[in-house]
């Protein structure tokens, strides 16, 4: 008798088939869906990238971000190498030669030492003598006076004084104000003196307000001439009385002629070496200030040279300190 097959396994193959069928289906649209969310993802992160990394990395566009602008300005302004400055000779030599031709003597301050001394030891390298002013209290202080002492420079007190709106412009340690008493300014400015030592003069560091102030200037110029030194008034403001009160109390000191890096750009300084010259050559003499920035150290590396070629004496500032602040 013949053996009949079974259906149900016929039926049961069939169903696994259906089965396999469907998985694969399943699975290919999963795939599918995945596919297509990566493939969102990627624009979206590549659209991402070309609008707000691509410009930062490849300059696509203008920056406009003020750290990427301050970056740009000063590397156009400030060279960083001695090859990057021009020769300007004979260009200098004409600033020179402008004015009358009678002899004319100038002294240079370099103010604000006391937080750095690598400026100061570059600033050595100047073949003339100049004034070092040094703030009170700052961390090199004492080494910088030291430093330009044995150096055979002049050391003075870089005097912080209140300027017009202190709120913003604050002048740092050891600062004298209007508000204070007389006690108090007298203390203040003993204790100044006692932090740099070797000084010879005193100069203002602001004091936009301080040197406008009867009262005030007359205690320091005072006490600045019970000590044996001078005042150099650095004129930060036009309202100073500093200089009509030298002429009346008969205080030894001088009033500065030029700022020199009011611009932190070489060939601002330049001109300004300029103006210099020609002021000397007109009155006689003339009194620059300037601070220690790199442009200013460039410049006068490169200028003082010229001057002595030119027949221009730089001299020490105690040269140009006079009776009543006039030389």
């Amino acid at each position: 008798m013949a053996t009949r097959k079974s259906p149900g396994k016929k039926t049961g193959q069939k169903t696994g088939k259906r089965r396999s069928a469907a998985g694969r289906r399943a699975s290919g649209r999963t795939l599918a869906v995945w596919l297509g969310t990566v493939a969102v993802a990627t624009a979206v992160v590549t659209a991402l990238f070309f609008i707000f990394i691509a410009p930062a990395i490849f300059h696509t566009g203008p920056v406009t971000d003020e750290i990427g602008e301050a970056s740009l300005d000063r590397a156009k302004s400030y060279p960083e190498t001695d090859a990057e400055i021009p020769d300007v000779r004979d260009r200098f030599k004409d600033y020179t030669l402008e004015g009358s031709l009678k002899s004319a003597r100038i002294a240079i301050v370099i103010d604000d030492f006391g937080y750095d001394i690598k400026r100061l030891r570059r600033l050595f390298g100047v073949d003339a003598e100049i004034a070092v002013a040094v703030l009170p209290h700052q961390k090199y202080s004492t080494a910088s006076a030291e430093e330009a002492h044995l150096h055979g420079w002049q050391v003075l007190l870089h005097l912080p004084m209140e300027p017009e709106n202190s709120s913003v412009n604050d002048p740092g340690k050891g600062a004298l104000y209007t508000s204070m008493d007389n006690s108090a300014i007298r203390t203040t400015l003993d204790r100044d003196l006692s932090s740099v030592p070797y000084v010879s003069g005193v100069n203002n560091h602001m004091g936009s307000k301080a040197t406008a102030d009867t009262r005030m200037m007359r205690i320091v110029l005072k006490q600045v001439a019970e000590r044996g030194l001078f005042f150099l008034d650095s004129r930060t403001t036009a309202k100073s009385v500093a200089g009509d009160l030298m002429a009346s109390m008969g205080v030894r000191g001088g009033v500065r002629s030029i700022f020199l890096d009011n611009t932190r750009n070489h060939d601002y300084i330049r001109a300004q070496i300029g103006e210099l010259v020609r002021t000397a050559r007109r009155t006689g003499s003339a009194i620059a200030i300037g601070h220690p920035y790199n442009e200013t150290i460039d410049v006068l590396l490169e200028t003082v040279p010229l001057l002595k070629e030119s027949g221009i004496e730089v001299v020490s500032i105690t040269d140009l300190m006079a009776p009543g602040g006039t030389e």
